[in-house]
């Protein structure tokens, strides 16, 4: 039986800073103390008011190819996660097929799921090669939240940076790559994480672009982000455990088995809980939202891709990949990284 894994990876980030002093001097010192010590975030990435989250996605993929050699012809398929696209239609995964100049016998989708939707591609890529209709599957991530973000609502303006992600996903030696996915949705929280206003259920008018001060000072209308802070920390606490314990029961292994977890980069004192609450040591960990802010779906890639150049990810060692969010939706996958691993492309900064 085929077995596939991650063969290559790479993330891109804009060079624009979103620095801890310059929310003290827009929110206070005291809101960003606080910010500072639950989230752990001091710095955010931020996309020019030209860049969309496809050319993120672009930047790092064009590293990964020419780094590696990777010949563009044998890409079979590319799988493009972003919530923020280029357009309502085509699919912006089209695009990119077309400027990075792949071939035409070649699948092109977009997905749009969020925190989650890395490893949703994942589990499609892996499916694309065992069906026999791809051998190598490029799956890249790219989102500019900060755009849908107002400038005066505290709650989500400390937490969100932009950045963008490619990982070669192929064929990988018997009994390594991915072991199993658990994936997961409860769909009666999706307004606790959403942009009301934009799509064709409300479309943009005067009225949905009124700007609104809710009880706790933060301002927005409904054309931005809004995210009910308390219920996704509820659900993140609740629901994450619960998956990884499912995932593990799966595939027949424990937290004892498992050398490394990488988490969707949310923030720090959630991600603090979850370990504590699942017993995971703190050397099975990997952090890396500190400098960047948490990256939506590219989040759990670039922490993936840090971790590897650190040299936490290695040959044989078994790794878990969990992600969380809007939806609301879950997933995770537990894999052997693979001996015919390429690795990871160094960073430009």
């Amino acid at each position: 039986m085929t077995s596939t894994g991650i063969l290559a990876a790479s993330y891109f980030l804009p060079s624009n800073r979103l620095t801890h002093e310059d929310l003290e001097n827009r929110f206070g010192e005291p809101a960003m103390k606080k910010v500072l010590s639950g989230a752990g975030i001091r710095t955010r990435r931020v996309a020019a008011p030209d860049v969309c989250g496809s050319d993120l996605a672009f930047a790092a993929a064009e590293r990964l190819l020419l780094h590696h050699g990777i010949p563009r012809e044998s890409i079979d398929a590319v799988i493009f996660c972003t919530q923020t696209p280029d357009f309502l239609l085509p699919t912006t995964a089209c695009i990119l097929h077309e400027r990075l100049q792949l071939k035409n016998r070649c699948a092109a989708l977009d997905i749009n799921l969020g925190c989650t939707q890395y490893v949703y591609a994942l589990s499609i890529a892996h499916g694309l090669i065992l069906s026999g209709t791809a051998k190598r599957v490029l799956v890249l991530t790219g989102d500019t939240m900060t755009r849908t973000l107002h400038p005066k609502d505290r709650s989500v303006v400390p937490l969100f940076g932009d950045g963008g992600s490619a990982s070669l996903i192929g064929e990988v030696p018997e009994g390594q790559g991915f072991v199993g996915f658990e994936l997961g949705t409860d769909g009666s929280g999706s307004q606790y994480l959403m942009i009301p206003a934009g799509g064709f259920r409300m479309p943009k008018s005067t009225e949905s672009g009124t700007e609104m001060e809710d009880s706790e000072g933060n301002v927005r209308s409904k054309e931005n982000l809004y995210m009910n802070g308390a219920a996704i920390f509820h659900f993140a606490i609740t629901v994450v455990p619960e998956m990884l314990q499912n995932l593990l029961e799966h595939v027949h292994l424990g937290i004892e088995d498992v050398d490394l977890f990488l988490f969707h980069q949310a923030n720090k004192y959630m991600l603090d809980y979850v370990f504590k609450k699942l017993k995971i040591p703190p050397e099975k960990t990997h952090f890396f939202v500190t400098e960047i802010g948490n990256t939506s779906g590219s989040s759990v890639p670039i922490v993936m891709v840090d971790a590897w150049l650190n040299e936490k990810v290695k040959p044989g060692a078994t790794i878990c990949l969990i992600s969380f969010g809007v939806g609301l939706s879950w997933a995770g996958t537990i894999l052997r990284w693979p001996e015919n691993a390429m690795g990871p492309v160094p960073t430009l900064d």
